[in-house]
């Protein structure tokens, strides 16, 4: 009834929030208050009157305008992903940029490849993939060359977010490592990290487009957090929220567009967990 899979709507009743849309027709399809749906809480102590001015407004353009749900939906998701963030600071009141020295080479963590945030693809055969140099092959080697560094914030996966650098080297290095994240406590915290940048948006509006994750080799994925993951055969590796059921391997994107994706247990190369985001 509610235009869905059965598979998509059991991830909505075990670790997904539906997106507005959907919990409107869940709501309207079984009789329930959305509040209720929401929170378990049939009368909370505090709530929005009905007769606000913007309750109003949203609900005359729905019965005007039944088409406006969906990209009404999708501005409101918009709105409360942005309001996740503080607000930057006017031009007036922001400091003047000043040149930043690197931090010290022993806080430096290589930025070693790309993660895709998308629908994992496979080699056709393995004699295609003959000859290519494993992610786990360069994470075993990186040195040090610096040239400047950039400001960036990193977001800790269990913790608040604090600043860091990106460093460019001057040229790449016997590995190709061009660029490092500076950041002294996360690297005296897992001394064996490596950073991988998100190409994609299946993980969006959590790791975007571009941020970088900060992996280590010792610490394997989460139950329901985000991990990057390499499959038996895949074309690169894949960043998506990992679960596992008996033998069976779910990667799950954040982004709704993109559909869940599961394997046995045995296509897993392995996966490690996402220790911190970084966005420059």
């Amino acid at each position: 009834m509610l235009g869905i899979s059965p598979s998509t709507y059991e991830y909505y009743e075990s670790s997904r929030v539906p997106p507005a849309e959907v919990l409107v027709k869940i709501a309207d399809t079984a009789g329930v208050d959305l509040r209720w749906l929401l929170t378990g809480e049939s009368h909370p102590t505090a709530r929005v009157p009905a007769d606000h001015p913007a309750l109003q407004r949203a609900a005359k353009m729905l019965a005007d305008h039944p088409d406006a749900a969906a990209p009404l939906a999708a501005f409101l998701d918009i709105l409360a992903a942005s309001l996740k963030f503080p607000p930057k600071a006017s031009p007036a009141q922001a400091p003047a940029a000043e040149p930043v020295p690197p931090a010290g080479k022993d806080t430096w963590i290589p930025i070693l490849g790309r993660s895709a945030a998308g629908v994992a693809a496979f080699w056709a055969s393995a004699e295609d993939a003959r000859g290519v140099t494993k992610l786990e092959q360069i994470v075993e080697r990186h040195a040090r060359k610096a040239r400047h560094a950039a400001p960036a914030a990193a977001a800790l996966a269990d913790g608040p977010a604090q600043p860091v650098q990106i460093v460019t080297l001057n040229e790449p290095d016997a590995d190709d490592v061009v660029q490092f994240v500076a950041a002294g406590s996360l690297r005296a915290r897992w001394p064996d990290a490596f950073a991988l940048r998100i190409d994609g948006d299946s993980m969006s509006p959590d790791i975007r487009h571009g941020d970088l994750v900060v992996l280590s080799p010792s610490v394997p994925a989460a139950e329901g957090k985000p991990a990057v993951a390499q499959l038996v055969d895949q074309i690169g590796v894949t960043c998506k929220l990992f679960r596992r059921e008996g033998e069976t391997v779910h990667l799950v994107p954040v982004n709704e567009q993109y559909a869940p994706q599961r394997f046995p247990a045995s296509c897993l190369a392995w996966a490690l967990r996402v220790l911190a985001r970084v966005r420059p």
